[in-house]
């Protein structure tokens, strides 16, 4: 089995059959590539050119703009927590929040090369905005419900927990003489916290998927099985995140994956930028009235919050910083809980 394709291209002569498509995609695997979808390919590539400028740059200049976990926005340097601060993932990051309005975009704290690139980093954040609007706007009919169920979760002139995030994965050792030592994952297994996430890569793969026969909230790391996810340069990658599984009482999946050092590509910089699409701060995690079926257990947790509660759950746990009764209420995620893409 593949993780489906789905032609943007239909989506204003044949909306019901792209939503039909969608909702399959959304149900069987979490996982969908778009092509011909509306973002400028100029404008991805742009992003790519940008980010390697800044990974390029020594340490210290990147640190100049540190991660905060409570903004969950700024640098995190290569070897950053993992699952609950007890793993390492061997990929540097930059993290910058939606920028709604133009005090945002001229504020927010930046470091050399991404501070001078704010109108380019801007027009993005709106291509993406309006792009999963529609969207979530076709998800909506495929689930036949209000055209603007989702859409008036995620107003994008409200601050809340969007977060574009340039990602840079170093070579890592894959040889024998190393192996027992060999870095076992580029990423380690997570689900996604918010809505949906947009992933765009170049060439470079090592991106796995959790095929739909999994359904389990947890993983068996040694006898798992997964599907590589191919890169298309012209194509997005999106995945559905926890909320939308919730709101749809699991009818729309939230799928693990992780990225691995491929024998192709592991000895080699990997770059991916992703755009994870979060819903107002406001918006509570229960399933949509319309969705409900009896019997239905949450597969993860965070039932019942509010997405600003949700988030921060989700970055206490991942930073260490989680009680015993706390860790153990979502023991569920036991493998990684990080917002990380691919």
């Amino acid at each position: 089995m593949d993780i489906p394709i789905i032609d943007f291209g239909h989506s204003s002569s044949s909306p019901g059959n792209v939503a039909e498509d969608l909702l399959k995609a959304c149900a069987d695997w979490g996982f969908f590539y778009v092509k011909n979808h509306p973002i400028p390919q100029e404008a991805v590539d742009g992003i790519f050119e940008l980010e390697k400028s800044f990974f390029a740059q020594d340490h210290s200049t990147k640190l100049q703009a540190p991660y905060i976990p409570s903004k969950n926005a700024g640098f995190k340097p290569a070897s950053s927590n993992g699952a609950y601060g007890k793993t390492t993932d061997p990929r540097e990051a930059f993290s910058i929040n939606k920028w709604p309005t133009e005090t945002h975009a001229s504020t927010a704290p930046l470091p050399p090369i991404l501070d001078q690139a704010r109108p380019q980093i801007q027009s993005f954040q709106k291509h993406v905005q309006s792009f999963t609007s529609r969207l979530l706007e076709l998800i909506a009919l495929a689930l036949d419900l209000p055209s603007t169920q989702f859409t008036s979760q995620h107003d994008s002139h409200a601050e809340n927990f969007d977060n574009f995030e340039l990602m840079h994965y170093p070579p890592v050792e894959l040889t024998e003489k190393e192996a027992s030592r060999a870095v076992k994952f580029r990423i380690s297994p997570h689900t996604d916290w918010g809505t949906l996430t947009l992933l765009f890569q170049q060439s470079i793969g090592g991106l796995e998927v959790r095929p739909p026969a999994y359904t389990s909230p947890s993983l068996d790391l040694e006898h798992e099985t997964w599907t590589p996810a191919p890169v298309y340069d012209d194509m997005v990658l999106i995945n559905i995140g926890d909320m939308l599984e919730f709101w749809t009482a699991g009818r729309l999946k939230s799928t693990w994956h992780r990225v691995v050092p491929t024998a192709l590509h592991g000895g080699v910089d990997r770059y991916t930028f992703a755009y994870f699409l979060h819903p107002n701060k406001d918006a509570v995690l229960v399933p949509i009235e319309a969705m409900q079926r009896d019997g239905w257990v949450p597969r993860y947790a965070g039932i019942g919050r509010t997405a600003e509660q949700h988030i921060h759950a989700r970055i206490h746990g991942q930073y260490g910083l989680v009680k015993d009764d706390e860790r153990k209420s979502e023991s569920v995620l036991s493998v990684a809980v990080g917002e990380v893409a691919a």
